[in-house]
Formats: C-alpha cells, sequence, structure tokens
C-alpha cells in the first residue's frame, strides 16, 4: 500500500503526528456521511482495520506462522518396513524366508526440537509485528486521508467565497468600464481572476474526488463511492515528549520489535546449527513372524546418524547462521538509531505546524478581522 501524496512528504509527516495528538485527546471526530448520518473518525478506522483485503493477508500470515510452532517440535516421521532373512540361495522363494516387521523411530539429539521451537516463536513473532505494522500504515494512511479531505473542503469553502467576491468584481468593474471610470485593463485583470479561481476551484473538486477514491480503497469501497465532509478537528498539543514517544517505541513500535525478533530468531537459527553437528539417535524394533506366537521374539536395534560431512555441510552451516545473527543485531541496531531520528524529526515539525496554527488561529485571523472591520 502506498501514501497518497497531495503534499511534501514533511507536510504528511506533520499532519500524521498531529493527527496522533488529536485523537490522543479527542475518542470521538464527528463527520457526516453522504446520507446525513453522523459519522466519525474512530468508526471509519474501526471499518479499515475489518475490510481492508491487505491487512487481513496480513493477519493470516501472521496465523500461519503460529500455526507452525507445534511442527517445530514433532519427531520427525515414523518408517514402517518389512524384512525377509535367510532366503534360499538361488531363489526369491519369500515364503521359506523368516518375515520380519520393523518399525524405525529417528530421535533428534536433546536439544534440538527445543532450538526449532524457538526458531518457529521467533518467526511467529515477527509475523505478528509485521501484521501490526501493517495495521498501523494502514491507519495512519486513513488518518491522513481523512484530515486531507478536511483541508480540502476548508480551501473549497475559501476558494467559493474567493470566486462569489470576484463575480460581483467582474459585475462592478464591467459597470466601471461601461461609465468610463474603469480601463479595459482593469476589466480583463478582474475576469483572469475570477476565471483563475474557477479553475482552482475545479481542481479542489477533482483533488477531493481523489482523495474519497483513496479513502474508498482502504475501506474496500467501490471507489466512486460518495464520501461525507468530516466535522469540526480540535487543535490540541503533541501529548508526548520525544523521549517520552521513544521509550513507548521501544516497548510498542511494530517495525523496531519486529527487527528485534528477528535478531531472536538468528540467534536461536545459529544455536540450532551448532546442534546439528551432533548426531541423532535411530531406533528400529524388529518383530519376527507372527506364526511363532501372537508376540514371537523382537529385535531391537539402535543406531546413531552420524553428521559425517560435518566439514563441508553443517559446519559452513553454522558459519552462515552466525553471519545472519550478526547482520539481524546490527540491523536492529541500525532501526533504533532510525527510530530515534524519526521521533525527533517529526516531532519537531508536528511542534511547528502546531504553533503556527496556534497563531493563526489566537493572533493573525483575529487582527485580519479587525483589518477587515477597520474603515
Amino acid at each position: 500500500m502506498q501514501h497518497f501524496n497531495r503534499t511534501s512528504t514533511s507536510q504528511r509527516v506533520v499532519s500524521l503526528l498531529l493527527s496522533a495528538a488529536v485523537m490522543w485527546q479527542a475518542a470521538a471526530i464527528p463527520a457526516m456521511a453522504a446520507d446525513g448520518a453522523a459519522l466519525s473518525l474512530p468508526s471509519l478506522l474501526e471499518e479499515a482495520r475489518r475490510v481492508n483485503p491487505d491487512l487481513r493477508a496480513a493477519r493470516k500470515r501472521w496465523e500461519a506462522a503460529q500455526a507452525k510452532v507445534p511442527l517445530s517440535t514433532g519427531l520427525p516421521a515414523p518408517r514402517i518396513g518389512l524384512e525377509w532373512e535367510e532366503i534360499p540361495k538361488g531363489t526369491v522363494k519369500l515364503d521359506q524366508a523368516m518375515l520380519m516387521y520393523q518399525l524405525i523411530q529417528s530421535l533428534p539429539f536433546p536439544g534440538k526440537l527445543s532450538a526449532r521451537k524457538r526458531v518457529a516463536v521467533a518467526e511467529a513473532q515477527m509475523a505478528a509485528m509485521m501484521y501490526k505494522q501493517a495495521e498501523w500504515d494502514l491507519v495512519s494512511q486513513a488518518k491522513a486521508a481523512y484530515y486531507d479531505l478536511y483541508l480540502l473542503d476548508r480551501e473549497l469553502e475559501v476558494q467559493q467565497e474567493q470566486l462569489l467576491w470576484l463575480e460581483q468584481a467582474v459585475g462592478a468593474a464591467h459597470a466601471r468600464y461601461a461609465s468610463g471610470t474603469a480601463t479595459q485593463v482593469e476589466l480583463l485583470t478582474v475576469q483572469a481572476e475570477a476565471l483563475e479561481a474557477s479553475t482552482m476551484r475545479s481542481v479542489l473538486l477533482n483533488r477531493r474526488q481523489a482523495m474519497v477514491a483513496h479513502l474508498n480503497h482502504l475501506l474496500n469501497r467501490a471507489s466512486h463511492e460518495p464520501f461525507g465532509e468530516p466535522g469540526p478537528i480540535p487543535l490540541a498539543p503533541l501529548p508526548l515528549s520525544p523521549d517520552e514517544l521513544l521509550l513507548v517505541a521501544q516497548e510498542r513500535q511494530p517495525e523496531l520489535l519486529a527487527f528485534r525478533y528477528s535478531a531472536e530468531r538468528a540467534e536461536a537459527g545459529w544455536r540450532l546449527a551448532k546442534r546439528e553437528l551432533w548426531p541423532d539417535l535411530e531406533t528400529m524394533i524388529e518383530l519376527r513372524d507372527p506364526a511363532m506366537g501372537p508376540i514371537g521374539p523382537w529385535d531391537l536395534t539402535l543406531a546413531l546418524v552420524l553428521p559425517f560431512w560435518f566439514w563441508t555441510k553443517q559446519r559452513y552451516g553454522v558459519r552462515a547462521a552466525l553471519y545472519d545473527k550478526e547482520s539481524a543485531q546490527a540491523a536492529y541496531r541500525a532501526m533504533q538509531s532510525e527510530i530515534a531520528k524519526r521521533i525527533h524529526e517529526h516531532w519537531h515539525e508536528a511542534q511547528a505546524a502546531y504553533e503556527t496554527a496556534t497563531l493563526c488561529r489566537e493572533r493573525l485571523i483575529e487582527l485580519s478581522q479587525q483589518a477587515v472591520a477597520s474603515p
């Protein structure tokens, strides 16, 4: 899934962080659907979590990884066979041979099954974090699109008012030009401004339709399905400092946790590779011809499965697993640094946007209103 880029990357980041601050303090933000029914952002997010196909696919991958954990602790499949002993020389008279029934079971060296389970558990944890990251990406896209839609609606309101004012200005310029108090250049200038405002309104309407299509895609709806107008969005400060956010990220950020579980999985894989150097035990029970009795004499055979070619196979498997472990640990440390960088950069961008919005709401709008009202 890709984000719908209508603004620059920094603006999108600011929008997402402000969205998080707003949702932290506001449990529900009302909006009106196309049919007039109340619609809130939380209900939109709930629907997206429920019906989005990409999120559903990520969840199924997680469930599949969970189902593989019990498989990792199972013993190898037993083998059942027949053996004919003392077949007469130069013949294939099996009826004159002693028939024996075999049951063969391989028993892995102690510690191998537990190591395999640790690998499978770590893989399931990675899948869980990838599912959670997909959910966070979906929520971020839905919030960003919702707030972008709100911004577009406000821009359309401003553009509509400007267009009405310019239409009145065109009428007045026509009257002045007819009376000879205005030049043709002045009339053409006002007409050009009105045409530009009308074109901009059309552009904004098309952008809104594109944003609606993006939201419908996230909600698994038809792209042309109408979407209501978002309601008022309160302006709230960021609830946490960068250091506090970093502590939260260490415990809850799915992408970072996925890297941590990847390092744990590589560690478990390395330990398992070392255990592959140890021999497994193979047992074989043989039951002699039942004609000799209900439970005739039986034989027990124990054998070791030796990793005889360890210098060309298992040894290099251990070396590859060690490199995988070191690579995963380095990637985890790099992601920790990347997350810290993102938090500080995005937090300060969001804080700057909040201060700008606060200045406009508390001072600049008031001063502009006073300027318009003054004679």
